[in-house]
């Protein structure tokens, strides 16, 4: 038996003649009778059991999820996975062309080509997930493990993109300023886009579609009962919008050297591609800027209501191309790309082809709109030259057929190229806005400014209508109606003398104010305003542009209105194209072609007929230039009759004939037979007066009617009459004058 050392029963201690050790040495049977039960061992196997139990649990619930989700839709998702994605691409719609009446093509849609970069390239600081996922795809599977390898690769991204713009700049030709405020406005568009997309997203509550009442359906809402639903309120991922993928212009209209050199190295411009787009061409440049009129981005209130337009569509802001802006646009087109899941595109499908506006062929000759605008310049560069003082002015004209109102010429300066509003040039945007001369402003059918002596032809007619004088019968002209410093004639003015016996037609010619206001002091302004009504004055032409000015026709109760009362001198001053009486060029034009028509009103127009889209004509098998507009026909001027009209036009032929019209020396020439009559409009504060010509060619079978009006360009007889000189010279010289019998014969 082996008995324990420490046991006091075989070695008892001699604990009495050893003190010191008494007190240290353990009473064991003390002890285990004072021991307490110790707890029991906790079995750490009888947890691995039900840890693994709950594995079993979680691993049967996703096993029969599996099961379901493969008996139920494995064949939809296995589809799914190798069916391509479908992209759909809206292709803008080709925009008509607007042609001269000769076919000379004036405005047309060109193809054109655009940089574009995708928008990752563009970010001012780059997406981190694009950043670590375009680095990641340059690393080999080893060194994506390595953190240090995948930073060092994304500052190396970091700096291939900020070289690719210093490089893209510098081909193009663009400054390093200029390529970071275009790529911040891209970002600025797409990260708006993409916040309203996900605000949307997360406005919208998800609906989950319930589980099909199926076993396996049953089995699954019991499953989702026994692990609860999902009580996450937080919110979704954002999505990435299209625009985040895509590619977007920076560059318009790049050379062909820059493409190929882009095409020929295409490992130094990763994220680079050129596009083909079309934009609007304007081949003449400024001629005929105000007809045609400009394009321009399309603002928030288009887009509200209207699904024909997006963001980034042109529109038609003035002129033509505003006036027929549903004709010329051409619909829209729908390409459909099928990529796979890495985005390489597989297939590209064009479901709908891209319409094509309708054509628009004017009435307007070409060549004559040149040669006006021509003479245009050069009279507002003389006016620069011996003006007084520098004051901005403009000028118009217009030619018009007196018999159908088509428009052959509606010049007006200065102008402005439409193809600034295209390109977004801001030099020269700015330089057109910050223009005192108002380039933009179409002086033709805009510009309302007091007629002058011209509308002397109207207070004639209401003379002649009202009878209350004899057209023969002379009237003394002194040179002035009552006071020598006032109500006088130009010829007063300038020699101290008058006109002497006057009648009519000598009035006319000569341009006697006296005469005039004589006669509208007996006559009254009811007769005038009346004529003056019937003959267009006070409201707009009609002709086919948007924004027309209406100009101001005064009488009595438009006077009452205002805050005064009608005085004689009111009546004197409407009789000569005075005072609050204001008119347009096109409205001058129209005056004058009903005088040389027999009496008819036209409504001027520029559009001569509508060119169909190609594809129709292919359907249709006809000619493009078949489909016409309707025009209003020429409306006869009640009261108007054949022998009033005589006496005006003999006056009006003796301005020019009459080697004592004012303005025989400067207007007449040998080859055509011109009518018409000046008008110096005075304009109050020492300002310089209007200067008007109107008339018509030629004076013994009227074809043409026209209309030369310069602001502030003094005597009328000598600012504007050379300018009609030149016009019916040109004119004449086109052949637009000769009578049908010759041209016929010279055919034949």
């Amino acid at each position: 038996t082996i008995h324990s050392p420490l046991s006091t029963a075989h070695y008892p201690l001699p604990t009495a003649h050893c003190p010191l050790l008494s007190p240290m040495l353990p009473d064991w049977h003390q002890f285990h009778a004072d021991e307490h039960v110790t707890p029991a061992v906790v079995d750490s196997r009888r947890r691995l059991r039900i840890c693994l139990g709950g594995f079993v649990v979680l691993l049967v619930v996703v096993l029969v999820r599996a099961v379901q989700l493969e008996a139920m839709h494995g064949a939809t998702y296995r589809a799914e996975a190798v069916r391509p994605i479908e992209r759909q691409k809206e292709l803008p719609g080709v925009r008509g062309r607007i042609l001269a009446q000769d076919g000379t093509v004036l405005a047309c849609d060109r193809e054109v080509l655009n940089l574009a970069v995708h928008y990752r390239y563009l970010q001012q600081q780059p997406d981190p997930q694009w950043l670590r996922y375009t680095a990641r795809l340059r690393l080999t599977k080893t060194q994506r493990k390595d953190p240090v390898r995948i930073a060092a690769e994304e500052a190396s991204v970091r700096q291939q993109r900020d070289e690719l713009a210093r490089r893209l700049a510098t081909i193009c030709n663009m400054p390093m300023e200029r390529w970071h405020e275009r790529a911040q406005r891209v970002q600025h568009r797409v990260e708006r886009i993409a916040e309203s997309v996900n605000r949307r997203r997360r406005a919208k509550p998800v609906e989950r579609a319930p589980p099909p009442d199926t076993w396996f359906g049953r089995i699954g809402r019991a499953i989702e009962e026994r692990l609860g639903t999902p009580t996450d309120d937080s919110p979704p991922e954002p999505i990435v919008v299209a625009e985040q993928r895509d590619y977007h212009v920076m560059i318009e209209d790049v050379s062909k050297a820059v493409v190929a050199q882009i095409e020929g190295d295409a490992e130094q411009y990763p994220g680079v591609k050129v596009v083909v787009q079309t934009r609007r061409a304007y081949r003449g440049g400024s001629s005929a800027a105000h007809l045609l009129g400009h394009l321009g981005r399309v603002a928030k209130e288009d887009l509200d209501g209207n699904e024909d337009y997006r963001e980034k569509d042109f529109i038609g802001r003035t002129g033509l191309e505003r006036q027929y802006e549903p004709l010329l646009r051409g619909s829209r087109g729908m390409l459909v790309e099928s990529t796979d899941h890495s985005g390489r595109i597989l297939s590209s499908d064009r479901r709908r082809e891209p319409g094509v506006g309708r054509d628009l062929v004017l009435t307007v000759n070409a060549q004559l709109q040149r040669a006006a605008e021509t003479l245009l310049d050069a009279a507002m560069q003389r006016r620069s030259v011996h003006a007084e003082r520098a004051e901005p002015a403009g000028g118009a004209i217009v030619v018009i057929d007196v018999r159908t109102g088509a428009i052959r010429t509606a010049a007006s300066a200065p102008r402005f190229d439409p193809g600034l509003f295209v390109t977004g040039d801001a030099t020269g945007l700015a330089a057109v806005f910050d223009d005192p001369a108002k380039p933009l402003f179409d002086r033709a059918v805009r510009m309302a400014i007091p007629p002058g002596s011209v509308f002397k032809t109207i207070s004639a007619v209401a003379l002649l209508k009202a009878r209350t004088i004899d057209p023969q019968k002379p009237f003394h002209c002194q040179g002035y109606l009552h006071k020598p410093d006032r109500q006088r004639c130009a010829i007063y003015r300038r020699r101290g003398v008058g006109h002497g016996e006057v009648t009519l037609a000598d009035a006319l010619a000569v341009s006697c104010n006296v005469y005039f206001f004589h006669h509208a002091t007996e006559l009254g302004s009811g007769p005038l305003t009346d004529w003056a009504d019937r003959f267009g004055f006070g409201r707009p032409s009609g002709i086919d542009l948007p924004s027309e000015a209406a100009g101001n026709l005064p009488s009595p109760e438009t006077s009452s209105s205002a805050g005064h009362d009608w005085r004689p001198g009111d009546t004197q001053s409407l009789a000569i194209g005075q005072g609050a009486l204001t008119a347009t060029p096109m409205q001058i034009a129209r005056m004058m072609a009903a005088v040389a028509n027999g009496g008819k009103l036209v409504t001027p127009h520029l559009v001569a007929r509508l060119g169909l889209p190609l594809s129709a004509v292919e359907r249709s098998g006809g000619d493009p230039s078949d489909a016409s507009i309707d025009i209003p026909r020429p409306q006869p001027i009640a009261g108007l009759d054949a022998k009033t009209l005589a006496t005006v036009r003999e006056g009006l032929e003796r301005v020019v004939s009459d080697p004592l019209g004012i303005a025989h020396g400067t207007v007449r020439m040998e080859e055509v037979a011109i009518a018409g009559k000046t008008g110096t409009a005075q304009t109050g504060a020492g300002r310089a007066d209007h200067a008007w010509f109107a008339g018509y060619a030629p004076a013994d079978d009227p074809k043409l009617a026209f209309v030369i009006a310069l602001e502030h360009a003094g005597d009328a007889a000598v600012a504007a009459g050379p300018v009609a000189k030149r016009l019916v010279s040109k004119m004449h010289q086109l052949k637009m004058l000769q009578h049908k019998a010759a041209t016929a014969g010279r055919a034949q």
